[in-house]
C-alpha cells in the first residue's frame, strides 16, 4: 500500500516545561500511522514525544525482509538513550510487537534506572505454530496474506504492508522468545491494556506479560476494540489512562512506584 505522511518518524518538542519524555512504538509491519493518535495527544498534554519508524517498515515488504529483531531494537534503543540523555528518566510505550520491545528495552542493563513506566498495548508474545517452520518455508513460501487493520471501528484503516514476509515472521518469533524469557527482569511499573476482542495477538498473551514481569502491573481492560487499540473505540480511554498513569508514575522517584499486580 502506499504510506502517507503520518507513517514517518515523529516527534514532539519545544515545551519550555515539559511533563516528561515518552518514547513509542508501533507494531509489526505497521508504521507510526498506528500511533500518531497517542502521540498527539500525550503532546498536546505536555509531554515530549519520539515516535521513530522501525528498520524495513513504511516501505515495501521486500525491504522489510532484510530486517532483522536486531535493526528494530537497536533503533528503539537508541532512541531511549538519547531521550534519556536529555531528559533523565523517560516513558516507553508500544503496540503489538511495539509492546514487546518496549518489554525488551526494560530488559536492558545499559537502560536500567532510565525507564520510569511502561505502557504496553496488546503485546506479542507468541505465535502460530506456522512461525516455527517460517525460516525453512520463506525460501518457497516468500510471503502470506497482511495483518493490518484488525480495528472494529468503521471507516478507520492502518497503514501497514499488504504481505507480511515470511524471512521477517521468523524473525519476530526469535523476538517474542527471548523477550518473554526475559520478562522477569522487567521492574518498571507496567500499564498492560488488553482488547477483549483480537484477530492478530491472543489476549492470553498479556497474562503471560502479566505473570512474568517483577514490577507493579495495572491492567486496562479495552472491550470496544480490536488489536489496532490506537485507532478504535477505546483510543481515548487508552490516551486518558495512559496519561493518568504515566503522570502518577514519573513524578515517584526512582524505587518508589507501586500499584496493583
Amino acid at each position: 500500500m502506499a504510506f502517507s505522511e503520518l507513517s514517518r518518524p515523529w516527534s514532539a518538542r519545544g515545551h519550555s516545561n515539559p511533563r516528561g519524555a515518552l518514547l513509542l512504538c508501533h507494531g509489526f509491519t505497521g508504521s507510526p500511522q498506528s500511533m500518531r493518535p497517542w502521540a498527539q495527544d500525550h503532546a498536546d498534554r505536555g509531554w515530549v514525544v519520539d515516535l521513530p519508524l522501525l528498520p524495513g517498515h513504511g516501505s515495501t515488504w521486500q525491504h522489510m525482509s532484510t530486517s532483522r529483531r536486531e535493526d528494530w531494537y537497536d533503533r528503539l534503543r537508541e532512541a531511549a538513550l538519547a531521550l534519556s540523555e536529555e531528559h533523565g528518566r523517560i516513558a516507553v510505550g508500544g503496540l503489538s510487537m511495539g509492546g514487546a520491545l518496549t518489554l525488551a528495552l526494560a530488559q536492558d542493563p545499559d537502560l536500567h534506572g532510565r525507564i520510569g513506566a511502561l505502557v504496553a498495548v496488546n503485546p506479542g508474545m507468541t505465535l502460530p505454530p506456522l512461525a516455527v517452520a517460517a525460516d525453512l518455508i520463506a525460501p518457497v513460501v516468500r510471503t502470506l496474506p497482511g495483518i493490518g487493520s484488525d480495528i472494529a471501528k468503521q471507516g478507520v484503516s492502518e497503514e501497514a504492508y499488504d504481505r507480511m514476509p515470511l524471512r521477517s515472521v521468523g524473525q519476530l518469533r526469535r523476538l517474542f522468545r527471548t523477550t518473554r524469557a526475559g520478562l522477569g527482569a522487567v521492574t518498571a511499573p507496567l500499564l498492560l491494556a488488553t482488547s477483549s476482542q483480537d484477530h492478530t495477538v491472543p489476549p492470553t498473551d498479556s497474562d503471560i506479560v502479566a505473570a512474568g514481569v517483577s514490577g507493579p502491573v495495572e491492567r486496562l481492560a479495552l472491550t470496544r476494540s480490536y488489536h489496532l487499540a490506537t485507532l478504535d473505540h477505546d483510543a481515548q480511554l487508552l490516551f486518558d489512562t495512559s496519561a493518568r498513569f504515566l503522570e502518577q508514575q514519573m513524578s515517584s522517584p526512582p524505587g518508589a512506584e507501586g500499584g496493583p499486580r
